[in-house]
């Protein structure tokens, strides 16, 4: 039975890992440094990385690991960048290492300042945008997105978030001020002019690169995919539903058209993932525009995986060529999707983590 590899990664990994487990075509191996952590208790074999590798160090780590151990497919999470750097040593020793892009595609897809500079508008517009990085340039970019054309008085709001980061780190939406009730509802991912006018004087050196951008009002999305070599072999489309509640995988021609054209831009092979929100024109009509797009699996994966693709299977399918695209199944469309948590009895650290020494 073919091995598949996963090395320290986000939360949601472990998912992946009961899914190939249920399904029973792979044997699953997974590497962490927190001998606890439930993508170890999860897997079938499991492997105790050194706390603090980095860069090429810890691709030395995963080479000798991928010696040791000898899985077919590797799944890479951490340090995907060097790892696609070094893939050539990874194919010499018979594994297939999916970083998604090479590292240079990665490094651009990662930096949103110059993934939105460089973004083909003919498959999905883009919200107007620019940067900063100090107090000077904030005003002077708030000042540019007024100008805009699509910018309207009273309603169009602006939000901030690094040009770099994952999840909602750093983001926030700007409004003129804040009060009592929006302090009790628990509002966090908003803040006042005034408030990041104070923040952003409070420093002498440059801030890390900042986006300034119109915030989108309209539904949001975040769409799911596999891909090899270019090819987009399946996609999960599923718009986030209001507070927070359970989502819908939804029937998008034109966001499946635009999944093929990315994974057919930046060649795409393994599990990526793109956002969207809808802007609203003054016709009505609302129409998706792009957030960003993640060389990797998404923190919500469990949605699209409940539509019946287990995405780590069919990547490493592809991989081996037990699979071409064409023969991926197609999800299920129209399901209300609720994630829902568990709890996992660990009885001994070691002994649960099947830690192998």
């Amino acid at each position: 039975m073919n091995t598949i590899y996963f090395n320290k990664n986000f939360s949601v990994t472990s998912a992946q890992i009961e899914a190939v487990n249920l399904e029973g075509r792979f044997d699953t191996l997974a590497s962490h440094s927190d001998p606890a952590n439930v993508m170890l208790a999860s897997a079938r074999r499991g492997v105790q990385e050194p706390r603090g590798l980095l860069g090429d160090a810890y691709v030395d780590w995963l080479l000798e690991t991928v010696r040791q151990q000898r899985p077919d497919v590797f799944i890479v999470g951490k340090e995907a960048g060097a790892v696609a750097g070094r893939r050539a040593e990874f194919a010499a020793l018979g594994v297939k290492a999916l970083t998604v892009a090479d590292a240079p595609t990665l490094r651009h897809l990662d930096r949103k300042d110059e993934f939105l500079g460089a973004w083909d508008t003919d498959i999905l517009p883009i919200p107007a945008w620019t940067t900063f990085h100090d107090l000077n340039t904030f005003e002077a970019g708030i000042d540019e997105l007024r100008s805009h054309p699509d910018f309207i008085p009273g309603v169009t709001r602006l939000c901030v978030k690094p040009a770099r980061g994952i999840y909602a780190a750093g983001f926030r939406v700007l409004t003129d001020g804040r009060d009592l009730g929006s302090f009790l509802k628990g509002e966090l991912y908003q803040m006042s002019y005034d408030e990041a006018r104070r923040l952003f004087s409070q420093t002498d050196t440059p801030l890390p690169t900042m986006l300034l951008m119109y915030t989108l009002e309209g539904a949001e999305r975040s769409v799911d995919c596999v891909a090899w070599q270019g090819i987009l072999a399946a996609a999960v489309v599923r718009r986030k539903l209001p507070d927070g509640g359970p989502q819908l995988t939804e029937d998008r021609p034109d966001l499946l058209a635009a999944a093929r054209q990315i994974a057919r831009k930046y060649h795409l092979s393994g599990i990526f993932n793109f956002q969207t929100k809808d802007a609203q024109h003054p016709d009505g009509t609302r129409v998706p525009n792009m957030l960003e797009i993640n060389a990797r699996a998404s923190g919500g994966l469990r949605y699209s995986m409940a539509a019946g693709i287990n995405f780590a299977s069919l990547a490493a399918q592809l991989a081996l060529g037990e699979l071409k695209p064409a023969d991926a199944p197609t999800p299920r469309t129209g399901l209300r999707v609720a994630e829902v948590k568990t709890a996992l009895v660990l009885t001994e650290q070691g002994q649960a983590a099947q830690v192998l020494e």
